[in-house]
């Protein structure tokens, strides 16, 4: 086969007309990237090359686009690729890349996801291994990870201090029962990842204060 003309499709794209009749549709990257002209030859098994790196092009944008937004695991870009039903095989292809060239770690993901939901949602352990597991991190870079970030135990223990004051402000007017109350503060503080001794430290710091300030 012989190109026989190639046609602007859009500002990224053209259409390359074979003398054949057959039609190969690919990015201006890919044209200039394989040296495509009038005139150049596509063998069988060129052409099909031609429409998968065509495929992986239109794949790294995408996940560009994706990162572009803000840093994703390789868990969670390779989902969301897959969900657009992508060519499996070109996806892992895509993702390797990603990741030689940087774009994509998944310790510096941890890290960056760690210290943004320390710092603003004040999340203790428990929590922040369950979510970095469910976006795929490895438990070796967990480990790292929360050793290196999460705080000492008297910060912890501030934090979860933090925490349970602005939920006990939230529903100290509702009439409740104190034993409910309690109840409601341990499950909260528990389902933000605190152990049950640093919920039950932080609860009795709350109470304490409270009485203080009531005096």
């Amino acid at each position: 086969m012989v190109i026989a003309r190639i046609q602007k499709k859009n500002d990224n794209n053209v259409i390359v007309l074979l003398d054949n009749d057959q039609k190969l549709f690919l990015s201006y990257e890919v044209l200039l990237k394989n040296g495509l002209r009038k005139g150049s030859e596509v063998s069988e098994s060129h052409f099909d090359y031609l429409v998968k790196e065509n495929q992986k092009y239109f794949i790294k944008q995408k996940a560009f686009a994706l990162l572009g937004k803000r840093i994703h695991s390789v868990y969670e870009l390779r989902t969301k690729l897959r969900q657009k039903k992508y060519d499996a095989d070109l996806i892992q292809l895509t993702i390797d890349d990603l990741l030689n060239s940087r774009y994509l770690d998944d310790m510096k993901f941890a890290e960056m996801f760690s210290e943004e939901k320390l710092r603003l949602k004040l999340w203790g352990k428990t929590k922040l291994k369950s979510e970095l597991m469910k976006k795929g991190i490895s438990s070796a870079v967990i480990t790292t990870v929360l050793e290196e970030k999460f705080p000492p135990a008297d910060e912890e223990l501030d934090n979860a201090s933090q925490l349970v004051k602005k939920k006990y402000s939230q529903l100290r007017n509702r009439n409740m029962e104190h034993q409910k109350l309690v109840k409601r503060l341990y499950a909260f503080l528990i389902s933000r990842g605190y152990s049950y001794d640093v919920s039950r430290q932080a609860i009795e710091k709350l109470f304490n204060l409270s009485f203080e300030e009531e005096q």
